[in-house]
């Protein structure tokens, strides 16, 4: 996990990427009217540690993938969005989200695990 430069473009979102959780957490958007999806932490040229940390997540992991893996499936990132993190972003999906679609993502991603001790640094 270092420093992006002209790499890729990541997406994290917290904990394990399972179908059943992506569909739980894609809803219209409180904030936005008309919007529906999925919150994700993202930014360009921030490094996925950065991503991490911002999104003061609880959960012990977390999923990583790409803007351009999510936008091959046909999401539509919107950023930023009212939300909790640094570096909150919306990944506009179908609601409810179909299983398939959702089973898709669970294979796209990498699991990173986070450290437990909430002071300590990526």
């Amino acid at each position: 996990m270092g420093v992006i430069g002209n790499g890729p473009h990541y997406i994290v979102r917290g904990g394990l990427v399972r179908p059943d959780t992506l569909i739980a957490g894609t809803a219209q958007h409180r904030d936005v009217p008309g919007l529906a999806g999925f919150s994700v932490q993202s930014a360009p040229g921030i490094t996925v540690d950065e991503l991490a940390c911002g999104g003061q997540f609880r959960n012990s992991s977390i999923s990583v993938t790409t803007r351009a893996t999510l936008q091959w499936y046909g999401f539509k990132l919107i950023f930023p969005t009212p939300g909790k993190g640094v570096y909150h972003e919306t990944a506009q999906a179908p609601y409810p989200l179909p299983p398939d679609l959702a089973d898709l993502l669970r294979v796209r991603q990498t699991i990173i695990a986070l450290a437990l001790d909430q002071n300590a640094r990526l």
